[in-house]
């Protein structure tokens, strides 16, 4: 069972057993929809905002204070996230300006994030339009991710690049 919250007829739905803070900021603004799956926590301060796309939130999932998500080209994250504070995921880009068109006019690229399951994004890290992050990866405390993360790695640095890979069992031999 889902609950399904409306706002002026955008739609956030939310499963009971997820708890939001009432210090945290849910908004559908643009379009989009905002889909929250079980046993979820959206600490307070934390911010969700569609800006035009979707935000999709897995089962078990955290999110932190002072973390935001934005939607515009769509976010999709997975099951057992866990989202430290201060991060921020954007799914969008500016495009480059011109001497004829100023930054603020050039408009957007959006091409979308992809989360899978069992990610821990440290930090103050930074997710960037485009990035696909896969199954069980670390991201270190302050990164930038620019690119796509691979399957049980750590990155870390600005911007995000492999410190420890799948082999690695964090000993020095």
């Amino acid at each position: 069972m889902t609950l399904a919250i409306r706002f002026l007829g955008r739609r956030v739905s939310v499963h009971p057993t997820s708890w939001i803070s009432l210090r945290s900021t849910v908004r559908v603004n643009g379009g989009g929809a905002i889909i929250i799956g079980k046993n979820c926590e959206i600490h307070p301060y934390s911010m969700l905002l569609t800006y035009g796309g979707n935000i999709k939130i897995g089962d078990n999932c955290s999110l932190n204070p002072f973390s935001i998500v934005y939607g515009h080209g769509g976010v999709r994250i997975g099951d057992g996230v866990r989202i430290a504070a201060h991060t921020v995921i954007i799914p969008a880009n500016h495009n480059p300006p011109s001497a004829l068109v100023p930054l603020h006019l050039s408009g957007t690229s959006r091409q979308g994030i992809i989360i899978d399951d069992g990610v821990w994004l440290g930090a103050g890290s930074c997710v960037l339009d485009g990035v696909h992050i896969c199954r069980h990866a670390i991201v270190g405390a302050g990164s930038v991710v620019t690119r796509a993360v691979a399957e049980n790695v750590t990155v870390a640095g600005v911007p995000a690049r492999v410190i420890r890979g799948p082999a690695d069992d964090g000993q020095d031999h």
